[in-house]
């Protein structure tokens, strides 16, 4: 930073010095003409007062001292005389600028650069009593040639200018960056600093502040990350140990022949249904587990009708729903949403799937899609056997059983509405729930238009 300072110095001072020579030559050359012009008016007079009292030649050529050039023009531009060229074979001067003025006004003054750049010819007329015009000049060199005769010496003056930038701007930058380089950056502090600097200094002070506390959060929900782990490797390990002991226990019994042939069915069945409840246990660990690593975020997402996702869940689950005597329904209007089209059935089937799995013979499960103030809203009512109050904040907890031996009979795993409320994370949406024992359960799934 101190080297780029240091350029930056140096540039700043270089471009001062050629704008001050700049405007410096500017300055010279203006004045150098305006003093010129001055001489030139004072001498035109002189001649002008010499001439209209045809005083004596002496002293007319004493007042000619300093000119270069005397021209005297008549009324009509014809030229009457000029010392340096033949009059009767110079052009007609009366279209010449300052020809023009003297004749109008009394006096006139114009400039004339050569071509070439590097001279320039400065003339001033004057009107005389008899109506002449009396015309003188002087060549003088343009700012060009100045700049030229200077280049020594402003040779001199550049190298010392360069060197003596160099010099202050190392030291100005160095001076500069020392309380800069001073400063602790992990605890600011705005006591030996530029004023300037204070508001980067407070900023620093409370984006410190800010990382030492997202720290502490990140370090908080990494205790809690590790936890939550930890309590889902033991839950795990609890729920494929129940099974599969049932399942080491029938095959052993059978092995040993401690089973009479009429009950080996029993037995196969017992071992069979244990097998599909680890299946579902497995399958379900893999649905939240690729929720958890965020593989479900890049599913890709198109737009669907909710309530046709909803008749869909409703078809495939009609058998269970006859089987156990549910009257399953779904109606509401037309939704659509942007949304992973397989993770929206899979959270929909869970929730409906519960509705049916703990409900009671002769119960209902109706599942409805509105659109509502809040977004579009799903929601799937039932008249089952409820939720205890103490419960049901932890219902979407892993693992989590109201009734450990129900759960068990219909083939729960305790994972469903754990899943529905990933899922639901993953759409930007929110999941609530409603529920009274005996009296039923109410899920709401509201996911954002």
């Amino acid at each position: 930073m101190r080297t780029e300072l240091t350029k930056r110095i140096f540039a700043a001072c270089m471009l001062v010095f050629a704008l001050t020579i700049g405007l410096v030559m500017v300055a010279v050359n203006g004045y150098a003409a305006q003093r010129d012009a001055e001489e030139l008016r004072g001498r035109a007079a002189y001649l002008a007062v010499a001439m209209d009292r045809g005083g004596p030649e002496d002293s007319v050529m004493q007042a000619a001292r300093g000119v270069d050039r005397i021209t005297l023009i008549a009324p009509d531009g014809r030229v009457l005389y000029d010392s340096e060229q033949d009059a009767a074979r110079m052009e007609n001067h009366a279209s010449r600028e300052e020809v023009h003025q003297a004749l109008l006004s009394g006096e006139g003054s114009s400039e004339r650069i050569s071509e070439t750049l590097t001279r320039k010819t400065v003339y001033f007329a004057r009107r005389l009593e008899n109506g002449n015009v009396l015309r003188v000049s002087m060549v003088k060199d343009s700012v060009w040639v100045l700049a030229l005769h200077l280049v020594r010496p402003m040779t001199a003056i550049l190298v010392i200018m360069v060197a003596l930038s160099v010099w202050l701007a190392s030291r100005t930058s160095k001076r500069i960056m020392k309380p800069i380089n001073a400063m602790d950056v992990e605890n600011p502090d705005d006591r030996d600093i530029y004023d300037e600097m204070k508001p980067f200094i407070h900023r620093l002070i409370r984006q410190n502040q800010q990382i030492h506390r997202q720290m502490e959060e990140l370090k908080a929900e990494h205790r809690k990350q590790d936890t939550m782990r930890r309590e889902f490797t033991a839950n795990v390990s609890h729920e494929l140990k129940t099974p599969l002991t049932s399942i080491s226990g029938f095959a052993e019994i059978i092995r040993d022949g401690m089973v009479q042939e009429k009950d080996i069915p029993h037995f196969a069945d017992n071992i069979y249904q244990e097998a599909q409840r680890l299946i579902a246990l497995v399958a379900d660990i893999l649905k939240l587990s690729r929720l958890e690593d965020a593989d479900a975020q890049r599913e890709e997402r198109k737009e669907v009708s909710l309530l046709t996702v909803c008749e869909d869940v409703a078809d495939r689950l009609s058998l269970n729903a006859a089987q156990a005597g549910i009257a399953l329904t779904c109606t509401g209007e037309q939704v659509r949403i942007h949304a992973a089209p397989n993770l929206l059935g899979e959270v929909i089937y869970n929730v409906c799937d519960n509705a049916i799995k703990y409900n009671r013979p002769g119960g209902f499960v109706r599942i409805t899609v509105n659109r509502e103030e809040g977004g579009a809203v799903v929601r799937v009512t039932d008249n089952g056997i409820g939720i205890p109050a103490a419960d049901r904040e932890r219902v979407f907890e892993r693992f989590y059983r109201v009734n450990k031996s129900h759960s068990k009979e219909v083939g729960g795993t305790g994972l469903g509405l754990s899943i529905v409320k990933h899922g639901m994370a993953v759409h930007g949406g929110s999941v609530s729930l409603r529920s009274a024992p005996g009296e039923g359960t109410e899920v709401t799934l509201t996911f954002p238009t």
